[in-house]
């Protein structure tokens, strides 16, 4: 039988993970987007070798699955980092390196190529005459990417940006597989400990399902006030 307490006590205790999930999610978000960013304009302006490079990773990125690049992540990392440290003369132990940066390293890396799409993809979605106008008036590449480029392609891209960031949020199940403990994980533990599973995962369904419908209002709202600009 379904225990109601139970299932109200672990989604309390379930609740207790949700900033660190949400804060971990948006810092992937954040270096996904930086990443991607930076694929975006070297893709769209054809740099020599590195755009034939970063076709590559893509092409494999997106051929792996994101638990299979966790946990290469997660044997390799350690181990590079302790390489490229000692070249610097820096005694670095490989069994000292974070999960959390694993994370973090892995899912930033393999979310950066969706991001890069969507980037691209808003870039293009502003009209080139006025890129042009900003070049007539005297601007440089970057001041026409901050006053002409960006603002535009943010309104065309936060719907997918925000989708990407719930994608990484329920992802962030994972992470259980090298120890960080997240939403899931958290209801995972739970479960153990009383061997109440069903009340446990159903909690965690019902925590995910809230923090959507919440951050899918609060993204929908502030489209509507950056819309209202354009």
């Amino acid at each position: 039988m379904f225990d109601i307490r139970v299932f109200i006590e672990d989604f309390f205790s379930i609740l207790t993970v949700v900033p660190k999930t949400l804060f971990l999610a948006l810092i992937i978000l954040l270096l996904s987007l930086l990443i991607g960013g930076c694929i975006a304009l070297i893709q769209q302006y054809r740099i020599p070798i590195f755009s034939q490079l970063f076709f590559l990773l893509k092409s494999f990125l997106r051929g792996t699955p994101n638990v299979v690049l966790l946990l290469i992540a997660y044997y390799a990392l350690p181990e590079m980092a302790s390489f490229i440290l000692s070249l610097i003369g820096i005694d670095f132990d490989p069994n000292n390196l974070s999960p959390v940066i694993t994370v973090i390293v892995a899912f930033s890396i393999s979310f950066s190529v969706f991001q890069s799409e969507i980037i691209r993809g808003s870039f293009l979605s502003v009209h080139h005459g006025q890129i042009e106008a900003a070049q007539s008036l005297g601007y440089s590449f970057f001041q026409i990417l901050r006053r002409v480029i960006v603002p535009q392609a943010l309104v065309e891209a936060l719907p997918d940006i925000m989708n990407a960031y719930l994608v990484i949020i329920k992802a962030l199940s994972l992470a259980f597989l090298v120890s960080v403990v997240d939403i899931f994980g958290q209801a995972k533990i739970l479960g153990a400990l009383s061997f109440r599973y069903l009340e446990a995962f159903a909690a965690a369904a019902i925590v995910y399902w809230v923090i959507c419908g919440i951050l899918t209002y609060l993204i929908n709202k502030y489209e509507l006030r950056l819309r209202k600009g354009y």
